[in-house]
């Protein structure tokens, strides 16, 4: 398959001829003026390079975003427009992934250690993002306009991280410097290697376009900006609106053990986790964003009554109602499942959990005295459902 692949996603705009991989030609522009300007006389030159012509082309390929909103409007548009006058469909292509592909690993770390951070600047310390496994490609945080404190945590949270299968953190691109300071921040203390200057290639396009060959009409490519505004980001949304509640499976194990290993002083044992999730008297819910776990909790089926386990949120996620949103999801659950009533221990320190307890119609019935430990009492708490 022959196709013509383009970029004019950020700084640089690029294009190039490939067959089933193969290079013809490419052209890579670092020019100061616009992509209006260079874009299409830089079309032309490859084509004229590979001795071919648009009739000869079975696709084009084209990074759709994130990225720059000009830029990407500029190269969506004349893509487009050869398209349809060729009458030849289109390969849409995440510009995350065309940078990740554009790259190669200079260190003496292998890939299969490593973790690839393909990241764009989208200034006021947030970058266009995305991580992979660098010998896979595999996303492990799906790509998104991060903050880059937040996106630096992700990343220090993740299992592959935690239990040291992967040991070094590969940023490329023009967000490599806002990650390292992140990282930096984060007191993220693996090797991390940042490659600033990494841009965009023609390679990269042809590799992402031939490795997803879904051919769809010129019509129905459109840009992924990702970016929100800067009121969208500074209004406070309900946790319940921002993440998903669902049912949690055993791809989350490791991510609830995580979770546990980093809120409470005895965390449960694998077995414990992976049997709330398979058996049929036991169930566990989850909260998740863009790919990550940040809340889970766990609860005991008798007939009709349920006993809740841990409820645990991660601490940078606290204070945001994900236990409250969470724990009523599990209620309706037991509910539905025909429990009546659900019954707790919960430290009589933890004021917070206390108070999420009762906001979701719980009482406190009795003490227990040392349940947690010398000095550590138990409230039992109860709920009607």
């Amino acid at each position: 398959m022959k196709i013509l692949v383009c970029d004019t996603s950020n700084q640089n705009c690029s294009a190039g001829i490939y067959d089933d991989g193969k290079e013809m030609a490419y052209e890579l522009s670092f020019e100061t003026r616009t992509h209006s300007e260079t874009f299409m006389p830089l079309v032309h030159r490859v084509m004229e390079q590979a001795g071919i012509t648009h009739e000869e082309l079975d696709a084009y390929a084209i990074t759709v975003g994130p990225g720059s909103f000009t830029g990407i409007r500029i190269g969506l548009a004349a893509v487009k427009g050869m398209a349809l006058a060729a009458g030849k469909p289109c390969i849409s292509v995440s510009s995350t992934e065309a940078l990740a592909r554009s790259c190669e690993n200079a260190t003496a770390t292998a890939r299969e250690e490593t973790i690839l951070v393909p990241a764009i600047d989208a200034r006021n310390n947030r970058v266009f993002a995305r991580v992979f496994e660098e010998d896979t490609m595999k996303t492990l945080i799906p790509e998104n306009a991060y903050d880059a404190d937040e996106l630096a945590k992700k990343i220090k949270n993740m299992p592959e991280i935690v239990y040291g299968t992967r040991r070094q953190i590969l940023v490329v691109g023009s967000g490599a410097d806002v990650m390292k300071q992140a990282f930096e921040h984060n007191k993220v203390h693996i090797n991390v290697y940042c490659a600033k200057g990494a841009a965009i290639t023609p390679k990269g396009v042809a590799g992402a376009a031939f490795a997803h060959p879904d051919l769809i009409s010129a019509r129905d490519v459109k840009a992924t900006y990702c970016a929100v505004s800067q009121a969208e980001r500074l209004r406070k949304n309900d946790a319940a609106d921002e993440f998903k509640i669902r049912e949690a499976t055993a791809e989350d194990v490791d991510r609830i053990m995580v979770l546990e290993e980093g809120s409470i002083p005895h965390p449960w044992q694998r077995k414990e986790i992976e049997k709330l999730i398979s058996e049929e008297n036991k169930c566990a819910f989850v909260t998740e964003k863009n790919g990550h776990i940040a809340c889970y909790i766990g609860c005991d089926i008798v007939l009709d009554e349920g006993n809740i386990g841990n409820l645990v949120t991660e601490e940078e996620e606290r204070g945001k109602g994900l236990a409250t949103a969470i724990l009523k999801r599990l209620l309706e659950y037991l509910r539905k499942r025909g429990v009546k009533n659900v019954y707790l221990e919960v430290e009589s320190t933890n004021v917070a959990a206390i108070s999420v307890y009762k906001k979701c119609g719980f009482k406190s019935y009795n003490i227990r005295k040392g349940y947690f430990g010398v000095g550590r009492d138990a409230i039992l708490m109860d709920c009607e459902i």
